[in-house]
Order: structure tokens, then sequence, then C-alpha cells
């Protein structure tokens, strides 16, 4: 969220790492590892893109970053819910 904001700081980078790595391996909870391993993977192959995002914030694109539909336009998940549902239900035809 701070990133969002333009108010983060490259140091909390690898602050959060460590926070991962605390809880890793130290919990008896199997979800404490499962919550510390995309945060470890997202910092693993995208630091750098953060830090640049850090650094310049107002260089960061949006049409580029965001995937878009095979048709090239932009996902409309309104179409999708009204056709297959909200997800809330299961249906069976």
């Amino acid at each position: 969220m701070k990133m969002k904001k333009e108010k983060a700081d490259k140091r909390e980078i690898d602050m959060l790492e460590e926070i991962t790595r605390q809880i890793e391996g130290h919990t008896i909870c199997a979800l404490g590892d499962a919550a510390a391993w995309p945060v470890q993977g997202l910092i693993r192959r995208f630091k750098n893109v953060m830090e640049e995002r850090i650094n310049d914030p107002t260089a960061f694109d949006h049409q580029a970053a965001f995937q878009k539909a095979w048709s090239g336009k932009p996902f409309n998940n309104h179409e999708w819910t009204q056709q297959y549902g909200a997800g809330l239900s299961v249906k069976f035809d």
C-alpha cells in the first residue's frame, strides 16, 4: 500500500523479506510457511522492479503492466459474472 501511495522506502523490501524468513520454519502452522513463500518469490524475482518503482513512481506504466484479455480489450468482469455467476455458488447443468 505504501508503494501505491508513493511513500515506500527501498529498505522496506529487505525488512519484508527478513520478516518472511522469521515466519518460515518457525511456526507450528504450515500456513505460516505458505504465507511467506509468495512474498519471498516476489522479492527474489522482482526486487529490481520494486526498487525502480520506488525510485521513480511516475515511470510505472499501468497499461503495459496489466494483462488484457486475448482479444486485446480490457477485462470486463461484469460481463463474465452475468454469464457465469459471481462464483459464490456452484451450478451444474
